[in-house]
């Protein structure tokens, strides 16, 4: 919507980012960055490129940086993004349900659940342990047993499920659909962030992205309110 409107261009440019990324270090007092783009019809899924984006706001900042992209097709690819400097990466499946993942990202579902644990186990030998992270959104309509075993097994290799709700945007194709109440993610959590607690993985570790900020989600009311550097979380619980 805002490269139809004329708010952005459509291909940033290293340089573009890393003058922003200096900036918000400088006059806000940024703490790391997350870089995240579209997929590309390309053999690296665009992960090159952004990684190249994150090697410069890295730096020219100091920033701590995450890039987020989809599987490449040659997982090689992972271990050429960490050659770059980046701290940590995102990976995410949206889902673990695979009936909901089929309906709402087809495209995620052709590389299949599994494509993305084969992904993350190379993530996670480049970057370590709590330094690969997937978004998994609550409200699609998911079996809420499916969620917390696939949770598990992703923190069981190493790799830090952001759960958090759906918030529904107006103008795009989910507009229509209702958020999950707070006693339904609460539930969800009190599954995960434990199991996340004993295999000494936390929000705290992640050098950088959205699973270090948890504005999106609750769990770091669980985890803990603040990180090594008193930095505190904002978690947001209703939309209502």
């Amino acid at each position: 919507m805002t490269l139809a409107n004329g708010r952005t261009i459509a291909k940033k440019t290293p340089q573009m980012l890393a003058e922003v990324a200096v900036a918000a270090k400088e006059l806000d007092g940024a703490v790391d960055a997350t870089l995240t783009t579209g997929t590309t019809a390309t053999p690296d899924k665009g992960a090159l490129y952004v990684a190249r984006c994150g090697q410069a706001v890295y730096e020219a900042s100091g920033l701590p940086v995450e890039v987020q992209f989809e599987p490449p097709r040659d997982l090689a690819v992972i271990d050429q993004v960490a050659d770059l400097g980046i701290g940590s990466v995102g990976i995410h499946v949206e889902t673990f349900d695979p009936q909901v993942l089929a309906r709402v990202a087809p495209a995620k579902a052709r590389t299949g659940i599994d494509g993305y644990f084969r992904a993350w186990e190379r993530a996670v030998a480049a970057f370590g342990a709590g330094q690969v992270s997937t978004y998994v959104i609550l409200g699609m309509g998911e079996d809420p047993d499916l969620i917390v075993e696939g949770c598990r097994r992703a923190i069981d290799i190493g790799v830090y499920p952001f759960v958090v709700p759906l918030r529904p945007t107006v103008g795009s194709l989910m507009e229509q659909m209702t958020a999950p109440s707070p006693e339904y993610c609460e539930a969800i959590y009190r599954r995960v962030v434990p199991y996340l607690a004993e295999r000494g993985l936390g929000a705290r570790g992640v050098t950088a992205g959205c699973a270090r900020c948890q504005a999106c989600s609750a769990m770091s009311l669980l985890e803990g309110t603040t990180d090594a550097d008193g930095r505190t979380y904002l978690p947001l619980v209703s939309n209502r």
